[in-house]
């Protein structure tokens, strides 16, 4: 079902959303590549602990004591604690480097290992449109998981309720709550792209029912944002693919196919954006002949306006000439009675040969013409050949 919006908001928000995408952050120059830089407005640090088994789970904001067969999900929301982060991240093995880079929000979607450690960084969608998207680091561990992100919104909501209830193979691994969280990050782009579906179908009926002037100026905003989602989901499935090889520490080989499933949506959401962003680069296309198709029409009734009146005007030139009228040769009709009525007539006749002339050509009138048209009958589906009855002697 199609959505409704306010048109101009909508177009208003994706303005002012890419104003802000174009300030970057600024990295310090020749510092140490461990050297911790979070970001200037970093937001406030929560950390929650998720322990869980088979029968049991509880959240806390401490680390829990350690406990056989226990299994964690360490939940971190905002990098203003640096200090906090990377003394729990060093707990759980990170090497300097990779919590120095825990801290730059500007990566690129990427799956790497560090030690026997697996780090996925990805681009989880919270809104759109305008699009938006936080950074969120995954790393995946042999009895835990860390989760890491600047923005307080995510999309893990269900997720969690999961985990609570103990649904499922959610608490059976490690592992299996890793690609859980990738899982439920890549589903959270389908109903982000239905709705750009539902802009393109809004621009599409625009374009074709009454074209103006900031069509052109919407679409252009439409095709950025559809760039910045190919910018967030093209590395994907480089990150997917790399996390599928046989020799990626703490990834077993039952994960695999939820893994290739993973990359499938994936590759799904890619073909969505590419055939919308096809569908916009048509809309420019169809947005400068509809209005030179206007042009033209505007162009066409001048011309018919003017081609009336140039036979109308030659004979009011005509007879407008100062020649001497005691000559019978140079215009009798102005001394004749009936000479104005006679001007007037050769010039509303001559109007009206133009303007049956223009109809014949189909050059006006057409819609009439289109109402008269008698509608052409059906064909007639061929009757089955009935058998005669036998007659009896």
């Amino acid at each position: 079902m199609k959505r409704s919006f306010n048109r101009n908001a909508m177009f208003d928000s994706l303005r002012k959303a890419q104003r802000q995408r174009s300030r970057r952050a600024k990295r310090g120059v020749g510092l140490s590549p461990v050297t911790i830089e979070p970001p200037a407005e970093a937001q406030e640090t929560t950390v929650t602990w998720h322990g869980y088994d088979a029968t049991r789970y509880a959240a806390e904001t401490q680390a829990p004591k350690p406990r056989q067969g226990q299994l964690l999900w360490i939940d971190i929301r905002g990098l203003r604690d640096h200090a906090r982060i990377a003394r729990i991240a060093s707990a759980q093995g990170l090497s300097d480097l990779a919590i120095a880079d825990l801290f730059h929000l500007d990566q690129r979607a990427h799956s790497d290992t560090d030690g026997a450690l697996v780090l996925t960084v990805l681009r989880m969608p919270v809104s759109g449109p305008p699009f938006k998207a936080d950074q969120i680091t995954l790393i995946l561990g042999p009895d835990f998981v860390l989760s890491l992100r600047e923005g307080p919104d995510d999309c893990l909501h269900n997720l969690r309720k999961r985990l609570v209830a103990g649904n499922g193979r959610i608490r059976g691994s490690s592992a299996y709550l890793f690609y859980a969280l990738i899982d439920t990050i890549v589903d959270a782009y389908f109903p982000i792209l239905e709705r750009y579906g539902d802009l393109v179908e809004n621009l599409v009926e625009r374009v074709m029912t009454a074209p103006d002037a900031d069509a052109i100026r919407d679409i252009q905003l439409l095709k950025r944002e559809l760039l910045e989602l190919r910018h967030a989901l093209w590395p994907l499935r480089e990150a997917l693919t790399a996390l599928q090889h046989d020799d990626t520490a703490q990834i077993d080989e039952s994960l695999l196919p939820y893994l290739r499933d993973c990359s499938d949506h994936a590759f799904q959401l890619l073909d969505m954006v590419e055939i919308y962003r096809e569908t916009a680069q048509g809309l420019v296309d169809l947005q400068l002949s509809t209005l030179s198709n206007r042009m033209n029409e505007v162009m066409k009734v001048l011309t018919m306006i003017a081609t009336i009146f140039i036979p109308m005007t030659f004979i009011a030139g005509l007879y407008g000439m100062n020649f001497d009228r005691a000559s019978p040769f140079n215009l009798p009709e102005l001394g004749w009675r009936f000479g104005y009525f006679y001007a007037i007539t050769l010039m509303l006749g001559s109007a009206g040969t133009m303007l049956l002339i223009f109809f014949r050509l189909g050059w006006i009138g057409a819609k009439w013409r289109r109402r008269r048209a008698p509608e052409s009958p059906k064909p007639e589906s061929p009757k089955p050949d009935t058998p005669k009855p036998e007659q009896r002697p």
